[in-house]
C-alpha cells in the first residue's frame, strides 16, 4: 500500500538522488545501454522515487537512502508507464518486484524495453550468435582487411571518408577537409596528421601547426582546411561559398577514402587508403550490386518527408533509409541479417535482432571520428542527424579494437542481460571517486504477457510478478481496469524536444523485415510520426499543434487518474522553457482532477553530456501527485506577484542546499522549477493556466512584474 503521505511528498531526498544522478549519467547501467534510446531517465532517479513513495512521510531519510542498496519487495503493487520510452521505469519497478505495465505509441521502444525485461536462455543465445558467426564472419571481415607498407596484414577498425566539393566557380573538386588531423592524444603531446595533397600520414608533436610531406613535399597547415564555420573556401580559385547552398538535395554528395585506422595483433596504427584498399571497396561495392537482385532484409523505404520536424537527413539528399550507408556496409548489415533470420529460436532470434539494430548507429556515414578520444561517435550521439564532411566507417563485424560492431554489440546485450539476473547500484565514496558495486540481491525476470486479459488474471491469482507492454497511445487505456493500479511512474514528452519516432523511425524499417514475432511494427511502415504527442514547431499551423498536444496531454491523464486507486499516487518528471509547455501540462493536470501534492528538482544527466551546454536545461522538476478527492474552489483572485516571489524564493533556497554538496543548480533550471511552483499553485487553486493571457504567462516565464488576476 502507499501511504496517505509519503516521504516523497514531505521531504524528498533531492540531494541524494542528485548526487547519484550525476555520475550515473556517465556510468549508466548495463541494462540501458542494450539498445539506444533518447532522452531516457536515469535509473538511479526512478528507483528512488518508487521506494520514497513506499515511506511514510516524517522517517529519517537515511532510511530511503539505506532502502536503495538493499533488495526491494514491491511485490502486488502494479506500477503504469503511459510514457515507457526506453523503459526506465518499468525496469527499475520490476527490479524491486512490482507487477509493471508500460504503454508506448512507439514499436521501437516497445521492443527495446521488452528486451530489457526479459530473461535470456544463454547457452541458447549463445549458440545462435555463433551460428551466426559461422555463417558471416569471414565473409565480412574478408572485406576489411589491408596490408601495411611492410607486408604485415591488418584488420581495418574504421576507414575514413570525405566528401567532395566542386566549386561553383572554377568547377575543381576538392576534398571538404575541415582540419587535416587524424588523432591528437594529449597525454603524450602526440598528433597524427596527413598531407593535404597525397593524405600520407605523418606523426608530429601536438603543438606543431605546419609540416611538409617527406612523400611529395608539399606543404600543409594543419588546422587549415577548407571547410570553416560552414564556409568552404575553394583552394584552387579563393573564392567562399555557405557550405548549405553546395549540397544537393537530389543525392547525396560523393565520397572518397582517404586513410585506415588498422590492428596488427593489439597495436592499432593509421594508414593511408591505397589502390588496394579502393580495389577492395568496389568488390564489395560489386558483390552488394549482385546482391540486391535478391535481397529482403535492407529496407527501401523512403525517409518521410510528411510530419517531419527536422528535415535532415532529406536536406543533404538522402532520400532513403538506405542511402545512409555505403555499399559495404549494406552487404555486411544484409548477411547477418539474412543470418540471424534463419535462427530457429525465436526468442534467441529476437534478442540477436536487438543486438543488430544497436549496431545500425554505428555503421552507417553519419558517424565521425572523435580524434580526441580515438573512438567513433555513432549517429544520434546527439539526437538528430548531424552531418559531417569526413564520415568514418566502421568494420561491421567488428575487431578487438573499435566500438559499435555487431559482435561489441552482442557482448553489450550480454552484459545487460548479466545485469538483469544480478542487479547491482553504484555507490560513490568521493566525487571522483570510481563508482562501487552494491548488489542488492534483487533481479529483472518478470514474466511478459501478451493481453490485458492475461495482466488481470495474474493480479487475481497473485501467483507471479508480470510485465505488460502495450504498443498504443495512451489517450485510450480503456482495458485497463478502473482503480486498479497503485503508482503511475513516467517522463512525458516533453512538448516540442524531441520528435522520438522521427528518430527511432531509423532502426524500425530494419527490425520490421526480420519478421519478429515479439515486434509490435511488422505490419507498420513507418513509426508514428503524426500520432506521436510532439509539437512540431515546423509546420505553419503551430497553434493547431499546440491544441493537438494540449489535448491528447489531457487524454492521458484523464486516463491515468480512471486507472489509478483511490489511495494511489502519480509521479513524473518535467522540464520545458517554454511557457506553453506548461500551461499545456497545468491544464491537463487540473481537467483530468489531478491535485499536485509536492514538487521538487532532480539532476537528470551527467556532466559529459551532449546536450550539457549552458543553455540547455539539465534538472527536471519531479511532481508528486494524488487524486483530488475534495471538490476544487475556483479562486476568483489569485496574487501572481506573490506567488512568482515565492516561486524565485523557493528555487533559490533549492539551489542554495545544492551548492552546500557541490552541486550547480542553474538559473535557467531554477527558472524551470519555479514555472513548476506556479503551475502548481494554479492548478490547486482550480486556475487553468491556459486560460490565462499569453501576454502575462510570458512575463512569469521571463520573470518580469506582472499584476494581480
Amino acid at each position: 500500500m502507499i501511504p496517505p503521505l509519503t516521504a516523497l511528498e514531505s521531504d524528498p531526498p533531492a540531494v541524494f538522488i542528485s548526487r547519484l544522478a550525476l555520475r550515473e549519467g556517465n556510468y549508466k547501467k548495463p541494462i540501458y545501454q542494450i539498445h539506444k534510446w533518447w532522452a531516457r531517465r536515469l535509473g538511479s532517479v526512478f528507483r528512488s522515487i518508487l521506494i520514497e513513495s513506499g515511506l511514510q512521510a516524517g522517517q529519517p531519510k537515511s532510511i530511503g537512502e539505506k532502502k536503495f542498496y538493499e533488495r526491494n519487495d514491491l511485490s502486488g503493487l502494479v506500477v503504469l508507464d503511459p510514457f515507457m520510452g526506453g523503459g526506465t521505469s518499468v525496469v527499475e519497478a520490476a527490479k524491486c518486484n512490482a507487477n509493471v505495465i508500460g504503454v508506448d505509441i512507439d514499436p521501437v521502444a516497445c521492443f527495446v524495453t521488452r528486451k530489457e525485461l526479459e530473461s535470456i536462455d544463454e547457452s541458447a543465445l549463445i549458440s545462435a550468435f555463433e551460428e551466426v558467426k559461422k555463417k558471416v564472419k569471414e565473409r565480412i571481415l574478408h572485406f576489411y582487411r589491408t596490408k601495411l607498407s611492410d607486408g604485415r596484414e591488418a584488420d581495418i577498425v574504421y576507414t575514413f571518408w570525405v566528401d567532395l566539393i566542386i566549386c561553383p566557380k572554377c568547377k575543381t573538386k576538392t576534398p571538404a577537409h575541415p582540419h587535416f588531423q587524424l588523432y591528437r592524444n594529449r597525454s603524450s603531446k602526440k598528433q597524427t596528421v596527413f598531407c593535404r595533397h597525397c593524405d600520407e600520414i605523418a606523426f608530429l608533436p601536438i603543438d606543431q601547426k605546419t609540416f611538409h610531406c617527406g612523400s611529395c613535399g608539399n606543404h600543409t597547415e594543419i588546422q587549415n582546411g577548407c571547410i570553416q564555420n560552414g564556409v568552404f573556401s575553394c583552394p584552387n580559385c579563393e573564392e567562399a561559398f555557405p557550405l548549405h547552398s553546395l549540397v544537393s538535395r537530389k543525392k547525396p554528395p560523393e565520397q572518397e577514402m582517404f586513410a585506415l585506422e588498422v590492428l596488427v595483433g593489439k597495436e592499432r596504427l593509421f594508414k593511408k587508403a591505397d589502390s588496394r584498399d579502393r580495389k577492395l571497396f568496389v568488390k564489395a561495392r560489386r558483390n552488394w550490386n549482385v546482391r540486391t537482385k535478391t535481397e529482403r532484409f535492407v529496407p527501401n523505404e523512403n525517409i518521410p518527408l510528411q510530419n517531419r520536424a527536422d528535415i535532415r537527413p532529406l536536406s543533404y539528399g538522402y532520400n532513403k533509409y538506405r542511402d545512409l550507408f555505403n555499399a559495404r556496409q549494406l552487404l555486411s548489415l544484409s548477411l547477418i541479417a539474412e543470418a540471424i533470420s534463419s535462427v530457429r529460436d525465436k526468442k534467441s532470434r529476437e534478442f540477436l535482432a536487438i543486438a543488430f539494430s544497436d549496431s545500425l548507429a554505428s555503421n552507417n556515414m553519419f558517424c565521425f571520428y572523435a580524434f580526441d578520444y580515438r573512438k567513433l561517435t555513432p549517429l544520434f550521439g546527439i539526437h538528430a542527424y548531424r552531418k559531417v564532411t569526413r564520415p568514418v566507417e566502421n568494420n561491421v563485424w567488428g575487431t578487438k579494437a573499435g566500438r559499435g560492431s555487431f559482435e561489441k554489440c552482442f557482448n553489450k546485450l550480454l552484459r545487460g542481460k548479466h545485469y538483469g539476473a544480478k542487479t547491482y547500484e553504484y555507490r560513490y565514496d568521493g566525487a571522483n571517486s570510481k563508482p562501487e558495486r552494491i548488489f542488492t540481491g534483487e533481479k529483472i525476470a518478470p514474466e511478459i504477457l501478451k493481453t490485458i486479459k492475461d495482466s488481470q488474471c495474474m493480479d487475481n491469482n497473485r501467483k507471479k510478478q508480470y510485465a505488460l507492454l502495450l504498443n498504443r497511445s495512451s489517450e485510450s487505456l480503456k482495458d485497463i481496469r478502473t482503480k486498479s493500479v497503485d503508482v503511475i511512474l513516467s517522463d512525458p514528452p516533453y512538448y516540442d524536444n524531441l520528435a522520438y519516432s522521427e528518430l527511432s523511425d531509423f532502426y524500425h524499417v530494419w527490425l520490421r523485415r526480420l519478421k519478429l514475432n515479439g515486434y509490435s511494427g511488422n505490419a507498420k511502415k513507418q513509426t508514428p510520426l503524426k500520432e506521436s504527442l510532439y509539437v512540431n514547431r515546423a509546420v505553419p499551423d503551430f497553434e493547431n499543434e499546440h491544441l493537438r498536444y494540449a489535448n491528447g496531454l489531457r487524454s492521458v491523464l484523464q486516463e491515468c487518474h480512471r486507472v489509478l486507486k483511490d489511495s494511489g499516487i502519480f509521479v513524473f518528471t518535467f522540464h520545458h522553457k517554454d511557457w506553453l509547455a506548461w500551461s499545456a501540462l497545468g491544464s491537463g493536470l487540473l481537467k483530468s482532477s489531478f491535485k499536485i501534492t509536492n514538487i521538487f528538482p532532480v539532476r537528470s544527466e551527467g556532466k559529459s553530456q551532449f546536450h550539457s551546454a549552458s543553455g540547455n536545461l539539465k534538472w527536471d522538476v519531479v511532481f508528486c501527485c494524488r487524486k483530488n478527492r475534495v471538490p476544487r474552489t475556483k479562486l476568483d483572485n489569485i496574487d501572481l506577484d506573490a506567488i512568482s516571489t515565492c516561486a524565485d524564493q523557493l528555487a533559490k533556497n533549492w539551489a542554495e542546499d545544492f551548492e552546500k554538496d557541490g552541486l550547480d543548480f542553474p538559473l535557467l533550471d531554477q527558472k524551470s522549477l519555479a514555472l513548476a511552483h506556479i503551475l502548481k499553485e494554479m492548478c490547486n487553486a482550480g486556475l487553468d493556466p491556459a486560460t490565462v493571457k499569453t501576454s502575462l504567462f510570458a512575463e512569469i516565464s521571463k520573470n518580469k512584474k506582472h499584476r494581480t488576476i
